[in-house]
């Protein structure tokens, strides 16, 4: 479980990201649903060569744009955009730009870093939600198939999918342990 945040916290960015879903749920490929979600919010989809950044969020003339990096793969595109839509939906009234990676001054750093996690916390939930996700699991076991499996289910990485299955409270150290035996 993600213990870098509050219980309340996590339960008022989860409650966001459903609120967010039962308007787009019905959209059941996710990357149809990120980007069903993105134009209701009049949210401008662009990928750019951006180096070492994933993503970034802007305000630009009065609209949000979201800027993804053309190089990552689909599925780190896909959570980008969905930890983008968190910014803008937990975050919008702070700031104008959100971008992955900047450099902040020291006296920021934590701000910062709490509102990444928040953004990942959205992402997670909105991409990987919670009720969907424990449907899948059909045994007690967490396998390393399990996870590949429900990474291709939900368009995101191995790595992605361990991470939520963790914040949801699965064990998952047999497959941390088959990957190291391997």
């Amino acid at each position: 479980m993600n213990t870098l945040l509050s219980t309340e916290r996590l339960t008022e960015i989860k409650n966001e990201a459903n609120t967010t879903l039962k308007e787009h749920g019905h959209v059941k490929n996710p990357f149809e649903r990120i980007s069903s979600i993105a134009d209701a919010n009049g949210i401008e989809l662009l990928e750019a060569d951006l180096y070492d950044i994933s993503g970034a969020l802007r305000k630009e003339g009065g609209s949000w744009k979201i800027y993804v990096n053309k190089q990552d793969s689909e599925q780190r595109k896909l959570f980008t955009v969905a930890h983008e839509l968190g910014h803008y939906f937990i975050h919008k009234d702070e700031r104008n730009e959100f971008i992955d990676g900047q450099f902040i001054a020291r006296d920021e750093t934590m701000k910062y870093m709490e509102q990444e996690l928040e953004a990942n916390e959205f992402a997670g939930n909105l991409i990987m939600p919670e009720q969907e996700v424990r449907n899948s699991i059909a045994t007690d076991q967490i396998t390393t198939k399990t996870i590949q499996d429900m990474a291709r289910q939900f368009g995101v990485s191995t790595f992605a999918m361990d991470t939520r299955l963790r914040n949801l409270g699965y064990d998952t150290t047999a497959n941390s342990e088959q990957q190291s035996a391997a």
